[in-house]
């Protein structure tokens, strides 16, 4: 049977947007509108051999009109109306269809909207509403194409420098945390779990076998007891340290409460409690911190020769140098909590895998010779995590970079840092709070992992996307 002549230029943009070939279509009619296009396709019969018998027999049975969405159209909806063949073997009385190049398997949307669908899923900001609602179908059906097309099995590798941490996301029965396992190395998700618990990780790792835990060289997390244990049982060749930014989270907690122990007892009202409350972000503020004005000239944040500005809460003109002091004038405790904060700060910048040691014992004996409760506290926390802290200064990667204006090549050493940990943390928080919650576990892991992985190539081996017009779908 012949092709089909194209008629029109409409009718010709048509079968490039679904990219078909006009030898393959023997008609096709299009109906423009304001708010829809309609397409009317019916291809070239291909009489395929029986699938029962494999005769070559065939005859055309009938056809079955098959609405089809489409969202080739940014300005309005594309519907497809496909007039789809069935056949008839006269041998053997068998009938079937033809091959459907249009639309995913079950579904009334078509394979380009299909991929569509998916690929807008790996932003954090959308949901399966707002993905449903751009390709005018609902978000019942935009979580089924996912749920077919985007599966993570368990992984069967570890890897060689693993960051552990957990984030608030998903609440169950069991656990309100979700913990996170990141490879350090390709920057990308081992696997994300839905407890922390020292059970779970247990039966968890166990599936491991020793000869793959132990390729697992170093481990960092933060100052969560069970984190440890698990390490030291499942990774005992594994050094195990405990990241920088937690150390010094838990330190800023501790400063913390000085203020607010100052402030309770300071008279409201009073300038020593307005400095207090509402200027207490001071504090996390190193001495030496610089900003670039609008000329791109650097300037010292606490540069006491800074022009001042008018302060409503005091009544006064003052620069940030001036109200720092001010406010750690309210306290000695204060002061020496501030001191500390900033020499916690030197420790971590200055200090080596060869010093760290010694100067870590100079400052829990310094801490604890203040006075103040909550800086002898933290150095009990010095203590119970002072190995741990010391394995942080390991260097667990080198690179060269070439410096962009010079050209010249130096070698980077890289410690372990939570940094880039806590940054997926905070896309699962975004995936779980633009969706207002998920119910279901399998598919909200499935959702962060992909948003989080790009595939293969960035180290995450177990990744199944499955083809949208794979027949695999179909039995699912």
């Amino acid at each position: 049977m012949m092709a089909v002549k194209v008629k029109n230029s409409l009718e010709n943009t048509a079968l490039e947007l679904f990219g078909l070939d006009a030898s393959r279509v023997q008609n096709i009619s299009t109906s423009p509108g304001i708010d829809q296009m309609l397409v009317e396709v019916t291809l070239v019969p291909a009489f395929p051999e029986c699938p029962r018998c494999g005769g070559h027999n065939i005859v055309v049975f009938n056809y079955t009109p098959r609405v089809i969405n489409h969202d080739v159209l940014t300005d309005r909806k594309c519907t497809l109306i496909y007039n789809a063949r069935r056949y008839k073997c006269k041998d053997c009385h068998r009938t079937y269809g033809e091959d459907n190049p249009f639309a995913m398997k079950r579904q009334r949307i078509s394979i380009l909207t299909g991929k569509a669908i998916i690929e807008d899923l790996r932003s954090p900001n959308e949901t399966f509403a707002s993905v449903g609602e751009r390709h005018h179908v609902s978000a019942t059906t935009v979580m089924k194409i996912f749920d077919m097309c985007v599966s993570y099995p368990v992984p069967v590798k570890l890897c060689r420098v693993m960051q552990i941490d957990e984030t608030y996301s998903f609440k169950s029965d069991d656990s309100k945390y979700v913990c996170m396992l990141l490879d350090y190395d390709a920057q990308s998700p081992v696997d994300v779990l839905p407890s922390r618990k020292k059970e779970y990780l247990a039966a968890y790792f166990r599936k491991f076998p020793r000869s793959e835990r132990d390729r697992v060289e170093y481990i960092s997390s933060d100052m969560y007891r069970p984190y440890r244990e698990i390490a030291a049982t499942f990774f005992p060749k594994a050094i195990f340290a405990v990241d920088r930014f937690h150390v010094v989270q838990e330190y800023t907690k501790s400063l913390n409460r000085v203020r607010i122990r100052v402030m309770k007892g300071t008279r409201k009202g009073s300038p020593e409690y307005y400095l207090l409350k509402h200027q207490s972000e001071l504090l996390g503020i190193r001495p030496d911190a610089w900003y670039r004005d609008r000329t791109g000239k650097k300037m010292m944040i606490f540069d006491p020769a800074a022009p001042r500005s008018y302060v409503s809460g005091l009544k006064r003109q003052m620069n940030r140098y001036e109200l720092r002091e001010a406010l750690l004038d309210t306290s000695p405790d204060l002061r020496k909590a501030y001191h500390f904060r900033n020499r916690l700060s030197e420790y971590y910048r200055k200090e080596n895998l060869s010093t760290a040691e010694e100067e870590l014992r100079s400052l829990i004996r310094d801490l604890d010779s203040t006075g103040v409760e909550e800086l002898q506290s933290f150095a009990d926390t010095l203590r119970n995590w002072f190995r741990e802290i010391i394995n942080s200064f390991h260097i667990v990667k080198q690179e060269y970079v070439v410096d962009p204006k010079t050209g010249n090549v130096r070698l980077k050493e890289h410690r372990l840092t939570s940094s880039m940990i806590e940054n997926r943390n905070k896309i699962i928080k975004m995936i779980k709070h633009n969706a207002n919650g998920y119910t279901n576990w399998e598919r909200f892991r499935n959702r962060v992992l992909f948003v989080l992985s790009r595939g293969p190539e960035d180290g995450h081996p177990d990744r199944q996307d499955k083809a949208v017009n794979s027949r695999e779908n179909s039995s699912k």
